[in-house]
């Protein structure tokens, strides 16, 4: 519910200022079998979500989260806005579509760095996707998260299944990695948190430059989420050096939105990326014999997002993939 919750006041700001609105939208996007936007038959109203919990979810989002704010007139109502802030215009992004970006990383301990990501066009669909794949697993027997570390002999064919679920659903996804050789770049974390900005610059580039995704755009990231202090602090110093590119690179017209961890358990499009990356990982950080379950996956799942042959040292280049090598 909190990320539904989410959604609508991301992608209708005048429901930020009334519960009321946001109770309205939330029942049209989510509960339409029940809700056609017109009268409510009592018998419905009981099956139909609460005002007080949906109330409950925007207030923790709002002031806790601190993000989609609700405006300074309705926030001195709520009692919740401090003098020293100032807020800005809400309406100033109403007219942008996203870029919505989920990052991983990998290969700490093997001969290359990988940070991988699976990028959403539309904040809409990531709705979709998630429910489809929860339909898709209850169909399926697959129970708890998707993990690339889970995968076994005995769970191989399932996890086939995942590669076919990611696949056929990847209209409004695409798929990008960025890998250095570990070898010589000193300090790994500095490293890694280097190769997230690049992969961030790069992707926005090519969505722009091939006019799947041109800008001016928001840009909201959701990374793994591993250690508290060090997260909030590359997310933060991120957001810093993507404020830069957005002048100096993008004449402006990247606009910002929130950056925050998430843990993966509480989030499938994370453990997407999880898949993906630790499979791009498989591929360039291999030795020995390539025999194992988790390997087969590997290559079964590059292939089927067009990497047939996985990473290589030169930028491939798909409509759905693209891997760059530093």
């Amino acid at each position: 519910m909190q990320e539904k919750v989410a959604w609508i006041l991301n992608h209708h700001p005048e429901t930020r200022d009334s519960d009321i609105h946001l109770q309205v939208r939330y029942w049209r996007q989510f509960e339409s079998d029940i809700f056609e936007g017109n009268s409510i038959q009592i018998g419905d109203y009981y099956k139909l979500t609460r005002l007080t919990s949906i109330t409950r979810e925007r207030a923790r989002i709002q002031n806790i989260f601190k993000l989609f704010i609700a405006s300074d007139e309705i926030r001195k109502t709520r009692g919740t806005i401090e003098k020293s802030e100032h807020q800005k215009s809400v309406e100033q992004h109403i007219s942008y579509h996203n870029y919505a970006v989920y990052l991983d990383e990998s290969g700490k301990t093997g001969d290359h760095l990988i940070v991988g990501s699976v990028w959403l066009l539309d904040g809409g669909e990531s709705f979709k996707i998630l429910s489809r794949l929860e339909n898709w697993k209850k169909a399926n027997s697959f129970d708890g998260e998707l993990h690339f570390k889970e995968i076994s002999d005995g769970k191989l064919n399932q996890y086939f299944g995942v590669a076919d679920f990611i696949a056929e659903n990847s209209s409004v996804m695409s798929f990008k990695a960025i890998s250095v050789e570990r070898k010589g770049t000193g300090n790994v974390a500095d490293a890694l948190n280097r190769l997230f900005y690049h992969l961030l610059v790069k992707g926005i580039e090519t969505e722009h430059q091939s006019g799947r995704a041109p800008l001016p755009r928001l840009l909201q990231v959701w990374k793994d989420a591993e250690e508290a202090g060090r997260d909030k602090l590359f997310l933060a110093d991120l957001r810093t050096r993507l404020n830069e590119a957005s002048n100096t690179l993008f004449d402006g017209k990247l606009l910002l939105n929130e950056f925050f961890p998430v843990k993966s358990d509480e989030n499938a499009l994370i453990q997407i990326a999880d898949l993906f990356t630790s499979s791009i990982n498989r591929v360039l950080n291999a030795s020995g014999e390539r025999k194992h379950a988790k390997d087969k996956f590997a290559d079964y799942l590059l292939a089927r997002l067009n990497l047939p042959k996985g990473p290589t040292v030169e930028e491939r280049e798909g409509d759905m993939t693209v891997h760059v090598a530093l």
